[in-house]
């Protein structure tokens, strides 16, 4: 057995939920009948235990000026706390390593020279691999020699002024967590100035600014969705005080809340599923993951930008019919005036000739509330019943959403994210925002080709960022907004024109600009909605809602809901089941649409909205 003295510089080896060797400090020598003695650790603050001396061992002499090869097994200082083993991936520039962990997880870490040394394990009173005879204690400052290892690698290229990142801060209270910013400028060769998006100064009038080393920057993650519970031992990254922070799961409690274990301080916390997200480690330019996850991306696959005339189906939800039987629960689609493009459960009572059902809801009573609410129902207007997704994550911002309301479902936007899991849900067809509980809420489905596809599963193929500029001719008149008024803004991009966006005003500038924050744009971060300029001649007042109780006919002139915005176009062609084509004339695209997301087309001249005009009665 290994015999220490009181005052012995030691380290202490722990296996759970990885093996390190802690620094420490022997406070009594003397073991007791289990065989332990008393430490104190240096890098855990003021802890102090018993530990079984057959898992402490000497601290190894400090090896001056060791360089590593690729290859080279190695233990590094972990989260400054204790050693881990690797071994050595790649040399990066500055004397800085990229270090695969050898033990459970295969994590990766970058980390400096000082934070590294040989792999060696204490065997019967020696070090194997032997430490090197006479090793000399000088200390070298005369020459002021500095090694460097050239890397062909360039910052600047890396990132780019405008770009979002995340920043490791190294700060007392917050070592090792990741902050959002953006790139400010370069100041350096591999230094640059970030400002956070979340982190304000200390006078709390603006987001803090600060240099950060190009070490500590790395890229956004990319989002991970999981429909599936967090499980023991998952690494996970969990977010307080407007950072993430390095974890692992260490107990799975009910109602999708865990026990996590911060890496950093070894503090223990609840939390909920929604305030974590699996943790993923920047590797040689690539995101890596601990296991695998369900990764869905978000909404549309529609482009505008075409010179030639195509017809594309648009994912709204157009049918390929099933066969509906007697008793099956199916949802049915109300175009009532005040009610258009929300669903309500109901259960097939019989068929009624081709095509037509009789349904019963499962929501809506008679008048006189004595019965279930019975009505005839087009084969168009009826699906099956989407099946369940246990959303246990938060819903993102402007994630596509049905929110239980008035007995039915409801399609909308999520426009802010609260507290308590609770958000604010825009609906395009009433312009309204109503504040929802995540449990009223579910992720929005359609039923397009006889399948069920999740709306945050299609992918995009356009990021829509309208470049606003002044209007070219059709207002006569300016008018003036007043703070908090809801407003459409035009963007003239090329291949976006005649769209306009919901927003509403946060204060006039002066010289005939409003600052104006979007209702279903977002930042570049994804965490907050669209804030900009823009001129008074590119807002218009949001339009009166105008119902449509009857059909729109051929060649009427119409406004069309995609991508988060009214695009201008016309009638083509009315389809079965309340749906349409509708003619784009600024890309000269055919789309298909359904009823509840088209409005009647209105101009804004003169301080008057004027209806246009409708196609022929065939």
């Amino acid at each position: 057995m290994q015999c220490f003295n009181k005052g012995d510089a030691v380290e202490v080896l722990k296996t759970h939920p990885y093996t390190i060797w802690f620094p420490a400090t022997i406070l009594r020598s003397t073991p007791t009948k289990n065989g332990q003695i008393y430490v104190e650790f240096s890098t855990l603050s003021d802890r102090r235990e018993y530990v079984n001396v057959g898992d402490v061992r000497p601290t190894p002499p400090q090896e001056l000026h060791k360089y590593f090869k690729v290859g080279d097994n190695v233990e590094v200082l972990y989260q400054e706390k204790g050693w881990r083993k690797g071994k050595v991936n790649d040399i990066l520039e500055n004397s800085m390593y990229l270090v695969s962990l050898l033990d459970e997880g295969d994590e990766i870490v970058k980390v400096e020279q000082w934070c590294s040394r040989v792999y060696r394990h204490w065997d019967h009173g020696s070090w194997v691999p032997p430490l090197q005879k006479n090793i000399p204690e000088v200390e070298l400052k005369s020459r002021r020699i500095k090694l460097r290892i050239k890397c062909s690698r360039c910052w600047k290229e890396t990132f780019s002024e405008g770009m979002s990142v995340e920043v490791k801060r190294d700060k007392e209270g917050c070592y090792g967590s990741w902050h959002t910013a953006v790139i400010v400028e370069a100041v350096g060769y591999d230094k640059f100035l970030v400002e956070y998006q979340k982190l304000k100064a200390v006078n709390e009038s603006q987001f803090l600014k600060e240099e950060a080393d190009a070490s500590c920057i790395r890229p956004c993650p990319p989002e991970i969705r999981s429909f599936h519970p967090f499980e023991h031992l998952d690494r996970v990254d969990a977010w307080i005080n407007d950072g993430w922070w390095e974890a692992h799961i260490i107990d799975v409690l009910g109602g999708f809340n865990y026990v996590v274990c911060l890496l950093t301080t070894e503090e223990e916390l609840v939390f909920e599923h929604s305030m974590l997200r699996p943790h993923q480690d920047w590797v040689k330019g690539k995101w890596v993951t601990g296991r695998e996850f369900d990764m869905p991306t978000s909404s549309s696959d529609m482009t505008l930008k075409s010179k030639e005339l195509k017809i594309r189906i648009k994912c709204s939800g157009t049918t390929s019919e099933p066969k509906f039987s007697k008793g099956m629960r199916v949802e049915v689609r109300s175009d009532e005036e005040g009610y258009q493009g929300s669903w309500y459960t109901a259960v097939i009572v019989d068929s009624i000739g081709q095509h037509k059902f009789l349904v019963e809801y499962l929501t809506l009573r008679t008048e006189d509330e004595s019965e279930p609410l019975r009505e005839k129902a087009d084969a168009s207007d009826i699906r099956p019943c989407p099946p369940l997704i246990q959303r246990i994550d938060r819903f993102k911002m402007l994630e596509e959403v049905d929110a239980w309301y008035n007995e039915g479902w409801w399609v909308g936007l999520i426009c802010k994210i609260l507290d308590g899991l609770k958000y604010m849900v825009y609906f395009w067809t009433t312009n309204e925002e109503l504040e929802f509980d995540h449990f009223t809420l579910r992720p929005h489905q359609d039923w397009i080709d006889g399948k069920w596809v999740i709306a945050f599963m299609k992918k995009p193929q356009i990021e829509v960022k309208p470049k606003l500029k002044g209007q070219r001719g059709g207002v006569a008149k300016r008018t003036n907004f007043c703070v908090g008024a809801k407003v459409e803004v035009r963007s003239d991009e090329e291949g976006y024109q005649g769209s306009w966006y919901p927003a509403k005003i946060v204060r006039p500038l002066g010289n005939e600009k409003y600052l104006l924050q979007y209702q279903t744009l977002e930042t570049d971060d994804e965490t907050d909605l669209l804030t900009e300029e823009a001129n008074a001649l590119s807002i218009r007042p949001y339009p009166p809602l105008i119902q449509q109780p009857d059909q729109f006919r051929p060649l009427d002139e119409v406004d069309a809901w995609y991508n988060g915005g009214w695009w201008a176009g016309q009638v083509c062609k009315v389809l079965k089941g309340s749906n349409y084509t509708v003619y784009f004339p600024t890309a000269n695209e055919i789309l298909e649409f359904q009823h509840s997301d088209l409005r009647p087309h209105q101009n804004w001249l003169d301080g008057e909205w004027v209806a246009a005009k409708r196609g022929p009665i065939s």
